[in-house]
């Protein structure tokens, strides 16, 4: 009860400190405002406004702005709460594979390094205000997917099947590596089934694949109220539409996400951390052979302090523990080996434990694939590499101890020297964070909107945002463009876009979609547009609206049609300044 207390405890002051502190002013998070938003107006996704992911997240989000009205705390408290889902059953689960004391310790680093934190100079990148929903909306998902299918695996109930079914469905309507991650879960707890000698019946499968099917087919019946039923089914199914899109997968960002930019130097660089991680990890199984060993109770403790001592000076010294993130699919991938061998090679002495090993194994490995030759803890690391982080204690702690047949005093042994491996870059994690948030002091919106960016003198992105969208909510105004990305601002200004885009770059201006874009505008021109200061480096762009499918054409309409009436800052399409400017239309411009 009190390991309990103290992970509330942690829960509780991470939570604090970085309370408002959450999202970017500017990238990504707006979308996840702004589209709920309209969605609880009466927009329809994908027709009036778009999305890459799929609807479910959208239309929950926006569920709630109708029940509580809209605001950025709504959101957040609501992903709080799905957040202690997440630990609780994360906790349940690990407890139930490896013990109470590593179920304590990896969720104390959930908690710790990844619920709240920035580890980097972005936002959005937390369990408060994920850059996507169907991030978090998924894992919990795939965790509730894990415990159907434990239990299914042992009775094989047909409405387990039905809800197993169901639940990969949801994944179905979430995100394309959540599909995946769900889809290796059904494969992995089919095959167990199997190799225990009871194969899948008829039923169960018929029973699984209507589950399955629910969720998008409910989709499908909504949208085709809408639009043409081809469309309406593309949407239903959009998750499986973008993960087949060649358009995204050889876009240049989504391939350095994956590391297939550079595959070979980052290969290698993985190699090497897993080699690292099991050096380190070979010190602690020794340090436990060797302490187990020892007769003299004094010499024994001395010893384990010497050897605690020696670890945490590597932790602190030879560790770079933002980037231990490089490890975890070599790891992954040896246990996963373990696991497998354990489990169907006779070897577990108890079933369940080794199959809920296997399937968090296979789910944490799942989740690492996006980022399987560029694997990190900061950026979607958050989610894509938690579970994979997480239970590298938990099995240093609950399962190396028996590899090595070790009694009382070489499990205690190898438990304080994977803490105090363990303390040390947790701590550091936690520093970096903070050293992030605590520069957090300028507010942006108001009320339920309000959330803290860095001051202007840092970063003017948050004072240009919060600026102009105090403009904006004086005037007149009834619709707003923000190029080349930017809904926060249409959210905070409360203006819709005419237009369905949430960004005007990349994937949207591509194979003759900024001609598209200059055709909806042409017939339903924003009364007015900001352009904001939206550096694009890094998706191969130097400078937004020079180059054909870069804006060009987008923003010689914009110039074309409509006048300056403010501005703040620099050129807002200059790289090398910050700025932020409004436009309205021509005289005699309808």
């Amino acid at each position: 009860m009190g390991g309990v207390m103290g992970l509330i405890g942690l829960f509780v002051f991470f939570l604090a400190i970085s309370w408002r502190k959450w999202p970017d002013p500017l990238i990504d998070f707006g979308r996840e405002l702004y589209l709920p938003w309209r969605l609880s107006q009466g927009a329809v996704l994908y027709r009036d406004v778009d999305d890459m992911y799929g609807p479910l997240s959208q239309y929950f989000n926006s569920a709630l702005f109708t029940c509580f009205g809209p605001g950025l705390m709504i959101l957040a408290m609501a992903n709080i709460l799905i957040f202690i889902g997440i630990l609780t059953i994360t906790y349940f689960l690990c407890r139930r594979a490896w013990g109470a004391g590593a179920a304590l310790a990896a969720t104390a680093v959930f908690i710790v390094v990844f619920g709240f934190s920035e580890l980097g100079d972005l936002g959005n990148f937390n369990y408060a205000t994920p850059y996507s929903h169907e991030t978090t909306h998924g894992l919990l998902v795939c965790l509730v997917l894990v415990i159907v299918l434990l239990r299914w695996i042992q009775n094989g109930t047909l409405a387990g099947s039905f809800l197993a079914g169901l639940l990969f469905g949801l994944t179905m309507v979430l995100k394309a590596e959540v599909m995946l991650s769900g889809a290796v879960l059904i494969f992995g707890a089919a095959w167990a089934k199997y190799r225990s000698g009871t194969p899948l019946q008829a039923r169960e499968i018929g029973l699984m694949a209507c589950g399955a099917v629910l969720p998008p087919t409910l989709f499908f019946a909504y949208f085709s109220v809408f639009m043409p039923w081809p469309e309406a089914l593309s949407d239903s199914i959009r998750t499986w539409v973008n993960a087949t899109n060649s358009t995204f997968l050889h876009n240049h960002l989504e391939v350095a996400f994956i590391g297939m930019d550079q595959p070979w130097p980052h290969f290698w660089r993985q190699f090497v951390a897993t080699l690292g991680a099991a050096l380190f990890i070979a010190l602690i199984a020794l340090a436990g052979w060797l302490l187990e060993r020892i007769g003299p109770r004094w010499l024994y403790l001395i010893a384990v302090g010497l050897a605690a001592a020696g670890l945490s000076w590597l932790s602190i010294h030879l560790v770079d523990w933002p980037n231990t993130g490089s490890c975890l699919p070599g790891l992954m991938g040896i246990y996963l080996v373990i696991c497998l061998t354990c489990t169907f090679g006779g070897r577990g002495k108890n079933r369940q434990v080794q199959l809920t090993r296997l399937l968090m194994a296979l789910l944490a490995s799942a989740f690492l694939f996006r980022m399987l030759l560029y694997a990190r803890l900061f950026g979607y690391g958050y989610y894509q590499a938690a579970l994979a982080a997480i239970l590298v204690p938990a099995i240093l702690i609950g399962e190396l101890p028996d590899w090595l047949g070790v009694g009382r005093r070489g499990r205690s042994a190898i438990v304080i020297g994977t803490l105090a491996l363990l303390l040390p870059g947790v701590t550091i994690l936690a520093w970096v964070s903070h050293l992030h948030l605590s520069r957090k002091t300028y507010p942006v919106g108001t009320g339920a909107d309000r959330f803290y960016a860095v001051p202007p003198g840092i970063d003017p992105t948050g004072d240009l945002v919060n600026s102009v969208s105090a403009a904006l909510r004086k005037g007149p105004r009834e619709t707003l463009l923000v190029l080349p990305e930017g809904v926060m601002i249409n959210y905070l200004a409360r203006l819709p876009s005419t237009v369905s885009p949430y960004y005007y770059y990349a994937m949207e201006t591509a194979d003759g979609g900024e001609s598209r874009i200059v055709e909806a505008l042409q017939n339903n021109p924003p009364d007015c547009v900001v352009i904001i200061s939206r550096p694009l480096v890094e998706w191969g762009i130097k400078r937004w609206g020079r180059e054909p499918e870069e804006g060009e054409q987008i923003l010689a309409w914009v110039l074309k049609n409509y006048d300056l009436e403010e501005s703040k800052g620099g050129n807002p399409l200059d790289i090398h300044q910050r700025g932020v400017v409004i436009l309205t239309r021509k005289p005699g411009f309808p």
